[in-house]
Order: C-alpha cells, then structure tokens, then sequence
C-alpha cells in the first residue's frame, strides 16, 4: 500500500504493532505495507530497542566521511602552498608524511580537494589529446649520469634592465639540477668552458640531450654539430637530440623550466649577481627539499652520485697501426696525398683516422671510435655517414 506523506509515523507505528499480533503472517504483512521484510524486521527492532520514536528516520549522512580531513591537515596543507606556490598535491602529501610519521596522512585526492576549495587550483578545460602524436624516447636514462640533459632556461630582463638567460644542466635519472648559470656570454666558449668546471666537480656523462639550436647543434653544419658538440665527442659522450620544434621530447627539463618560470622569473629583486645567488638557493631546495613523484617522493639529493668517469682532456687521439693520422684545420679540412678534403671545422684542432686498406678507392675516416663517413679517392670528396653510428673499432 502506497504510505502517506502526512502519517508516515503512523503507518510504521501500525505495522508494528499488527507485526505482534498471533496468527499474523510476517511476510504477507509487509506484502500490504509494501515494505520488504528486511526493512519491517528493521523497524521492528527499533520499536523494540527505542520505542516509537526510533522509527523515525534517520540521519543520511554517514558516521565517518572518508572525503573529510583534519582541520589541523588543512591549516598545514594551506601553509605549505603559500610557501611552495608551484608544488601540488604529491609534494605536500611527502612533507606531511615526514611532518607526522605516526598519523594516517589524506591522499593525494583529498588534498587536491583542499588546494581547490582554498582556491589554489582552478579548474581547467580538458584539452583533447592529439593520439596521432607519439613521444619518442631514443635514450632512456637508467641510472645517474647516464643522461644530462641541456638548455638556455630562456631569457627576461632584470629590474637593472640586464638580460637574464641562465643555461641549465640536469642528471636526468635522478632530476639533480647540476647548474644554473647565468654566463657572460652564450656562446661555445663560455658554455664549454663552464661545463669543464662541471666535469671537473661532478665527472662525464654517458649522454648529453640538447635541442638543435646554437651552441649546442647546428642546422647548417656536417652532421649538425658545432665544436661544443664535437669537443664532446671526444670526451667519449654520446649526443642525444631532440626532434626539431619538439620541446616535448626533453620535457622533464621544460617541466623544471616551468618552475624557474613561475617561482624566479621576474620575481627577483637586484642585478644579475643578486639572480645567481637565488638561483643557487633555489637549486640547492630543488635538490635537496624538493619531493618528486617520478623518484617515489624522494630527493634528488637522495640519489644523484657523482659520475666514476673522470675529466681527462684529449688532446690528441691514437688510432689503430694501420691508419694515418691527419689534423682538422680551422676550415674543417685536412690533406691527403697532397689533396685538401673538407670533413666539418666542427673538429678544428681535433686529428681524425683514415682507414687505408690497400685496393680500395674509399677510405673510412675515423674521430676517435666514430665512424664519420669516408673519402672516394678518385675525387677525394668525403661523404658523410648518415646514420653517425657509434662503432668501436
């Protein structure tokens, strides 16, 4: 029977009161109360623990509220985000942890919740995924030092209106910013120079990732390099590029751009000095204070370790018995049999390998162990290894 809104209380009172009645069939009465028997066992016992008024109903919100958070949670979650505006969620969730080690700290999503309520976070759009676009990821970094990616951060001006362009280096495995480094000038001079300083205090990568922008690659060059490039090459480090205008690829780097951007750039009062000395406090916070999801919540500090591959200048290199040394000069060619062949003055002052083998109108040209192209003899034009394979002789 259909309940009426006016004598709710009523009718359940009745079908109470009938239910204990003798010869009343339990499940035929609920049948013309339209109630399950479930629910009439439910109010029965009610009746019975409570009297009549604990049939009314009850309150739908539920005891304990797996959404809800320590008010002493929020006040600290809402602390750390005035004093690390660019950290989210997981970042806060860490330091809570090491803040409180014995309590249960609230997820990633409830934090999340309190950041937007408080009005840290702004809802956005969803942007629709391009899925014809794919990644690439030619080198994978396995361990420190296996890969260090680099870039100019990209420039803004001071209050002293000086221009402000600060080259970064990053361990790519452990995140560990290496340097940010405002030079005095970008070009391949003072970029290598610095990265002596790093070799020196931190050993050689197996890798280094650049974009194909000056000084790091050119679009004009043999092979696309510039003497940075070739400078380490000899040092025995692979070159990893990104594709051209996909920024995306080196994206980790970018992605601590974005922090540079929103927490430094035009934030710093003072000349260039005054920006270095903040960017080595922010870099030494990034390192050593800063959590990081894709390390498990830890510190880079925490596992970056210095390369076991020391800094050792080559000044000249020694090739197999049967090849002919020959130097660069400072136009990129170098002479064979009286013949001037162009190779690249990427390796200017470098001494590359002709491979002769006897009977052979081609000779493999060598810088150090790789392959470069080779020498037809009969025109004596070099033609360059497309592919740039590192081989070991």
């Amino acid at each position: 029977m259909p309940w009426k809104e006016t004598n709710t209380m009523d009718e359940k009172l009745r079908f109470v009161i009938r239910s204990f009645e003798k010869r009343v069939n339990f499940t035929m009465l609920c049948k013309e109360f339209g109630i399950s028997p479930k629910t009439g066992y439910k109010w029965k016992e009610r009746f019975l623990e409570g009297g009549a008024p604990a049939l009314q109903d009850l309150p739908r919100t539920p005891l304990s509220n797996g959404r809800s958070i320590n008010p002493q949670f929020v006040c600290d979650v809402v602390k750390i985000k005035m004093n690390k505006k660019s950290w989210g969620a997981p970042k806060i969730r860490a330091t809570l942890i090491e803040m409180y080690p014995d309590q249960t700290i609230p997820s990633d999503t409830t934090i999340g919740r309190v950041l937007k309520r408080t009005g840290f976070i702004k809802s956005k759009k969803k942007r629709r995924v391009n899925t014809t676009e794919r990644i690439q990821h030619k080198v994978r970094a396995k361990e420190p030092n296996h890969i260090w990616t680099v870039d100019f951060k990209g420039w803004w001006y001071t209050p002293k209106n000086e221009k402000c362009d600060p080259l970064t280096v990053r361990d790519d495995f452990s995140k560990y910013i290496l340097s940010i480094k405002i030079l005095e000038r970008g070009d391949i001079a003072c970029v290598k120079a610095h990265f002596k300083t790093l070799f020196k205090k931190y050993g050689l990568p197996e890798v280094i990732r650049s974009d194909n922008g000056p000084p790091f690659a050119s679009a004009k060059a043999q092979f696309g390099l510039t003497k940075l490039a070739a400078w380490w090459l000899s040092l025995g480090i692979r070159l990893d590029r990104i594709d051209p205008g996909k920024p995306y690829q080196n994206g980790a780097h970018e992605r601590m751009h974005l922090d540079m951007m929103n927490e430094l750039e035009r934030k710093i009062d003072g000349d260039l000095k005054m920006h270095q000395s903040v960017f080595e406090v922010w870099r030494k916070e990034y390192n050593e204070e800063r959590p990081h999801q894709a390390l498990a919540m830890k510190k880079p500090a925490a596992i970056y370790v210095p390369s076991p591959r020391k800094f050792k200048p080559v000044d000249r290199f020694v090739y197999p018995q049967r090849f002919i040394s020959r130097q660069i000069n400072d136009k990129g060619y170098t002479i064979y049999k009286g013949r001037r062949v162009f190779i690249s003055n990427a390796f200017n002052g470098f001494n590359v390998g002709l491979d002769v083998k006897k009977n052979v109108n081609r000779i493999n040209v060598w810088f150090s162990n790789n392959l470069l192209g080779e020498i037809d003899l009969t025109s004596y034009l070099f033609t360059p290894n497309v592919k740039f394979m590192t081989v070991q002789k």
